[in-house]
């Protein structure tokens, strides 16, 4: 593979069975690279056996529930935001 091609989601392909890019750092399992380290997924870091029956499909529900309430998070972060600005400017 080139650096050019997109990286196939592994877990996406185990559990579903279709061929989708991996999304990198907006993946509830992925963890960002440092001065020395590029990112990269904890889920083929640390060798999961997505081939176990069934692990595949939970890691992908659990990753949609992560995913799901850090968007929450940022959608309610930012009404309290805006809820303040909006009562200092009132």
């Amino acid at each position: 593979m080139t650096g050019n091609e997109p990286k196939i989601c592994r877990l996406q392909l185990a559990a579903r069975g279709c061929a989708e890019s991996c999304s990198g750092d907006r993946c509830a399992f992925w963890e960002p690279g440092g001065a020395v380290v590029a990112g990269t997924c904890v889920l083929e870091r640390l060798a999961v056996d997505l081939e176990r029956p069934g692990l595949a499909e939970y890691l992908v529900s659990v990753r949609e529930r992560l995913e799901g309430a850090r968007e929450r998070d940022d959608v309610e972060a930012a009404h309290r935001e805006f809820a303040h600005r909006l009562g200092k400017d009132v």
